[in-house]
């Protein structure tokens, strides 16, 4: 049998503990349930505004159809909005640019290669033909880039 009283006596507060705890735990839930009936007892709350994320739009005037004058800060369209895209006269881009790197067998830079590009009289469709082909040539089929800034033919 047991020779000492020591672990009974920690049971018994032990098991006081816990029923102080349950005690609190109680008296917390009631307070909440409390809390909620007041809420649901006082009705409806106001609906919730929903917020529009993104870029505010702007207040649209009713204008006559006759009088449109184009406002400032309008978005531009294509002129080829609904048409077919031209073709180039003197054919695709990406075996224009082929041939340009493996005219000169080695690496060359965006302008070099615009340069060539010139000089075979290929036509650039777009204002900007430097811009165009400098998004482009990373993609072209039949052109890698060898360096920074540096593309060759595959």
């Amino acid at each position: 049998m047991m020779t000492s009283a020591e672990p009974l006596k920690r049971l018994a507060q032990i098991h006081s503990e816990v029923a102080a705890l349950k005690a609190e735990f109680h008296a917390i839930l009631d307070r909440l349930r409390g809390t909620v009936e007041s809420v649901v007892a006082s009705g409806p709350a106001a609906p919730k505004v929903r917020t529009r994320r993104g870029r505010k739009r702007r207040a649209r005037a009713v204008a006559p159809v006759a009088a449109k004058a184009p406002r400032a800060g309008r978005r531009r369209r294509s002129p080829l909005k609904g048409k077919k895209r031209p073709a180039s006269p003197s054919g695709p881009l990406a075996p224009a640019v082929v041939a340009v790197l493996k005219s000169s067998g080695k690496p060359q830079s965006v302008n070099a290669v615009l340069d060539g590009l010139k000089k075979a009289k290929y036509v650039f469709t777009s204002k900007d033909p430097k811009k165009n082909l400098a998004a482009r040539i990373y993609k072209l089929s039949g052109v890698k880039q060898v360096g920074p800034g540096l593309f060759a033919a595959k």
